[in-house]
């Protein structure tokens, strides 16, 4: 039977590209001069997995790379060869070149040839040195190492697969063909005789596989090839004392075992039966979903939301005691709509390391371009974010550390004449406060030069003054095409860069702020939304029309009374609360809406935080709290200042949901 193994690529990729991205993990942080076992273990087992992924999925390009990795590192890990920086620097060129040959495959995305034929050149460099090692050593010690030779064994393996074998699509014959290189090989399968054939499942693995090795091989060695299709637990590999002697070969376990095997277990949906693996945490097991699947579900747990306020809305023309049960029929599903809300959002949620986790091999190699001397520091690496957002965050991310290590860092000798440590460190940090996530890219650089922005701005024509605000002036650096690097390199002075940060970060629905000491480094601080599809708010009335005011960003509600209001000038009012002149701000002057409320004292002032200031919102009325589903005016319509997007009412009407920054922003434009 012919099996299509397409169907099974997309497994192997996902596989592959986490096995490459943890051995770069593992290369980055070890220290060659003293690297830890489990460490090399790890990166062995990762390309060991890959090159019999590779060779079972018919990718042989790849597997031929992995083979040669494969074969120094274990080397490494016997200590059979010394780990050396260099070393490291090659091992990570050739994950980037498994990288290449896998985005090949998957994406169909061109693969440099000379790029991968270079790798293999200085990985085959590496392999002829430590053969060349090995050639000296035997020429001054030929007769010791002659006694030092390990002397054959005959090995028996018994190897009880799970019954899923045959629907994971793995093949048996590599295996074999590798264990028969090692030395003088036999094998042997049996199966117990099934009482009811009429019953019999093909697709499940029934059969037992006992061998005999003989070879100068160590146990793990011989373990190490069944590495990608078995766990340990599934193996029992024994030294016999007498290789012919067959009552050893043959086992004494049971006499009712065919040909030497244990009893197949009669139940065989058992945890253990056919040697399968008992999974004592369920937790820890997962499946993998398509991305399209999480957002089609998403998608219609909104429109459920939008469905479950409708009802509401509806129900409240509805006497509640007639109509007792239906009222705590709605409020059931409210509840259940609720925390299936939250269940179902979780999905979406990653944790930002995953692109945390890509700028230490940045920061290495851009500073060894760059002779500088850098540490990464990565802070709150499990704050959770939406994976839409994830996905757009890299690239402003990528932008923001190559800037600082361009023009924040300084070179070694100028860090030495400044009075500071040779080595610079730029710290990465993620956190989430309320209902949106902060990112920082910091570094203790030489931070930013006010003067040489403003030069450069007035070079560029923009208008600029000098009483502008460090804030305003810090601003400049987003402009396009914006660059106060002396000269063009690989790494910046084109001008693009940090416009793009920008443009990014405002089309997710965050902001950017930069805060810079002189000598002492700056910071760019991204404020982002936790998420893009869902949030709590509170709708609010002015005039006759509603809004959405992020739960998050409501500090507290109040009416004011006449002696708290103050008045400064024609436009600008204060509203006192427990001693802070707060300003007010009329949110139906901000959208020209007649009919809004003139007199504060007679209507409802919302205090809310607008990143870290504090703003009295002027509104009508209050009229409930419930979830909203968030629906992007730009895609239907577009940009609308001081909103952040607009949502369906329970009534079928659009409310824009406010952003209280921009409101903030616009209301002193104003």
């Amino acid at each position: 039977m012919n099996v299509d193994l397409s169907q099974f690529y997309q497994v192997f990729f996902d596989e592959s590209a986490e096995h490459l991205a943890e051995m770069e993990q593992i290369f980055l942080a070890i220290d060659p001069a003293n690297p830890d076992d489990e460490e090399l273990n790890a990166v062995f087992r990762a390309a060991h997995s890959i090159k019999g992924g590779a060779g079972t999925f018919g990718f042989p390009d790849m597997a031929e790379v992995t083979h040669t990795l494969e074969t120094l590192l274990d080397k490494v890990r016997h200590h059979e060869l010394a780990l050396t920086r260099e070393m490291v620097d090659i091992f990570l060129l050739a994950g980037d070149a498994i990288t290449m040959l896998l985005a090949g495959h998957r994406d169909g995305s061109a693969v440099d040839r000379q790029v991968i034929d270079e790798v293999c050149g200085k990985l085959g460099n590496l392999s002829d040195s430590s053969l060349a090692q090995t050639g000296q050593t035997s020429l001054t010690g030929l007769t010791e190492k002659k006694t030092e030779e390990p002397s054959l064994a005959t090995w028996k393996i018994v190897f009880t697969p799970p019954p899923d074998l045959y629907t994971r699509m793995v093949r048996m014959e590599p295996i074999f063909e590798e264990l028969a290189s090692l030395g003088d090989f036999s094998i042997t399968a049996g199966i117990e005789s099934h009482h009811e054939f009429e019953k019999y499942d093909p697709t499940r693995c029934l059969a037992i596989w006992e061998m005999t090795l003989t070879t100068n091989r160590p146990r793990e060695e011989i373990l190490d090839i069944f590495m990608f299709v078995a766990d340990e637990e599934e193996m029992r590999i024994e030294k016999l004392d007498q290789p012919t002697d067959v009552a050893a070969l043959s086992g004494t376990e049971d006499n009712s075992v065919l040909m030497g095997r244990r009893q197949y277990d009669k139940d065989e949906t058992a945890s253990g039966a056919f040697g399968r693996r008992t999974t004592e945490n369920a937790e820890a097991s997962s499946i993998r979903v398509g991305v399209s699947k999480v957002d089609q579900l998403i998608n219609q747990m909104g429109e459920l939301v939008i469905t479950q306020a409708m009802l509401a809305q509806s129900a409240r023309c509805i006497d509640p005691v007639l109509f007792e049960d239906l009222h705590r029929g709605l409020s059931l599903l409210e509840r259940n709509t609720r925390d299936l809300q939250e269940s179902v959002m979780s999905i979406r949620m990653m944790p930002i390391n995953f692109i945390f986790s890509r700028f230490p091999r940045l920061v290495r190699d851009l500073a060894d371009k760059l002779g500088k001397q850098v540490e990464l520091k990565l802070v709150g690496e499990t704050t959770e974010l939406d994976k839409g957002l994830i996905e757009k965050l890299a690239d402003p991310l990528t932008h923001l550390v190559r800037n600082s290590l361009d023009h924040g860092i300084e070179l070694p000798d100028e860090r030495i004449a400044a009075g500071k440590s040779p080595g610079g460190v730029i710290t990465l940090k993620a956190s989430q406060q309320g209902g949106r996530v902060v990112v920082e890219v910091a570094d203790d650089g030489a931070g930013l030069n006010r003067e040489k922005i403003l030069a450069k701005a007035v070079q560029n024509g923009l208008a600029v003054t000098d009483t502008m605000s460090d804030e305003e002036v810090w601003q400049l650096i987003f402009a396009a095409g914006f660059s106060t690097a002396e000269q063009v390199t690989d790494v910046s002075g084109r001008g693009v860069g940090m416009d793009v940060v920008m443009r990014n970060v405002n089309a997710m629905g965050g902001r950017v702020s930069v805060f810079s000491n002189a000598d002492k480094g700056s910071r760019v601080v991204i404020s982002l939304p936790l998420t893009l599809a869902i949030l709590d708010g509170l709708s609010v009335r002015v005039g006759k029309e509603t809004f959405i005011v992020p739960l998050n960003s409501i500090i507290e509600s109040l009416q004011p009374r006449i002696e708290d209001l103050n008045e400064i000038c024609r436009n600008t009012t204060t509203v006192q609360v427990r001693g802070e002149y707060i300003p007010l701000m009329r949110l139906g002057d901000i959208f020209s809406i007649s009919g809004a409320a003139e007199r504060p004292e007679e209507a409802v002032v919302m205090l809310v935080d607008a990143e870290g200031e504090h703003i009295a919102l002027l509104v009508d009325e209050l009229l409930g709290q419930h979830q909203v589903v968030i629906k992007s005016l730009e895609t239907n319509y577009r940009k609308v200042d001081g909103s952040a997007g607009a949502t369906i009412l329970g009534d079928g009407r659009v409310a824009l949901i406010l952003d209280t920054v921009d409101m903030v922003r616009m209301w002193r434009s104003q």
